[in-house]
């Protein structure tokens, strides 16, 4: 029993000791040893189409003011701050420049914007005023290790040098290719259709937010791009009518590719005027004597003293508050105001009656402008 009971307590020894030394085994290391610095506090990422316009409609939110008042960003910074779970963005939002309140709010404080977007919430816009006040006073603080991977200073809210492209969100991509096209040959405009199209339907495909009625859209450009540019059957220049003032409704460019929408009254062909000399598409010739006529009035109104109807041989007499003021008088050729001709001059609404071709109904319409005929 003795003998037996010796074997027992050298086995249970020898089990103790293997038992030990199997512990103290996985206590050493497998590999290189693996520490905290082996993930970087925070990385840089590159910026895609669908943050682009979240981080627009998050700065228009903060604005209180329509996302499609901002077409994209400049001088854009992206990271992910490992320590905290939280993605870090900072950008100048840039304006349409056809929306002035957008324009207002983005000067000043609005001049650059911070954003962040904690786990599980949705992205935060926080203007910084391009840190003229110093970044405590708009209570942007953004993390060390972020500035470290952007390069900026620490403790600052604003880049070195505030440059770099611009990044354009779907929809200010495909209204810049739609306007392009206008500017090509007929046989060149089906390119820059189809690629607004699937600049739209990438907008889709990402689940962007404020994409309402971006396919149909995308399916009426390709629809016209399919469309000959010439020798069109009349039921196919009906259809390209038909399109393209569905497309100028959805880009807001009333009057591209020559095509106005019907104006069922007076105020209504007022504003088609106002909104085609933004766009630079104003069915005018300028007088001679005007040596350099913008090619669109940015931001001008439009205002018409004489309108006497919407229908073919009604005349309309207008100033266009421009930098320089400069007036038109014409005839509107179709019905409601659908096409129309007019003839502009510079400074005073004196024209040259019999040169330019003005009848008497337009001549009457000058004087009522306060002008009228040179002598």
């Amino acid at each position: 029993m003795a003998t037996n009971s010796a074997v027992l307590k050298r086995l249970a020894m020898a089990g103790a000791a293997t038992a030990a030394a199997l512990a103290s085994s996985a206590l050493l290391p497998l590999g290189p040893p693996v520490t905290a610095s082996a993930q970087p506090p925070a990385k840089n990422l590159a910026l895609s189409g669908p943050v682009v316009v979240a981080l627009v409609d998050a700065d228009a939110a903060f604005k209180h003011l329509p996302a499609d008042d901002f077409v994209g960003l400049q001088a854009a910074y992206y990271a992910y701050d490992a320590a905290t779970s939280t993605y870090w963005a900072a950008a100048q939002v840039v304006p349409s420049s056809t929306a002035y309140q957008a324009q207002v709010s983005s000067q000043d404080d609005g001049g650059y914007t911070v954003f962040h977007e904690a786990p599980h919430a949705a992205w935060t816009a926080m203007d910084d005023g391009m840190g003229a006040q110093g970044c405590s006073n708009y209570h942007v603080s953004i993390p060390a290790p972020v500035l470290a991977v952007w390069h900026w200073p620490a403790g600052t809210c604003t880049p070195p040098n505030a440059s770099g492209g611009l990044l354009l969100t779907y929809y200010a991509k495909a209204a810049q290719r739609w306007r392009a096209g206008a500017t090509a040959i007929s046989a060149a405009e089906g390119f820059y259709w189809v690629t607004a199209s699937k600049d739209l339907q990438a907008a889709v495909t990402s689940k962007a937010p404020g994409t309402n009625g971006y396919a149909i859209a995308a399916n009426k450009l390709v629809q016209l791009s399919k469309l000959p540019d010439a020798m069109q059957t009349p039921a196919q220049s009906n259809e390209d009518l038909a399109l393209t003032l569905w497309l100028n409704s959805f880009f807001g460019t009333n009057g591209l590719y020559g095509e106005s929408a019907p104006s069922l009254t007076p105020k209504a062909f007022v504003a088609t005027l106002n909104q085609e000399a933004n766009l630079g598409t104003l069915s005018i010739v300028a007088d001679p004597r005007l040596h350099k006529v913008p090619s669109s009035f940015l931001e001008a109104a439009v205002n018409c003293p004489v309108v006497s109807g919407v229908s073919p041989g009604s005349v309309f007499a207008c100033k266009i508050e421009s930098f320089q003021p400069y007036f038109v008088v014409g005839t509107i050729q179709s019905a409601h105001a659908t096409s129309y001709g007019g003839y502009m001059v510079g400074g005073s609404p004196l024209f040259e009656c019999s040169a330019d071709g003005l009848g008497k109904a337009e001549q009457l319409a000058a004087k009522e402008m306060g002008g009228g005929c040179e002598t």
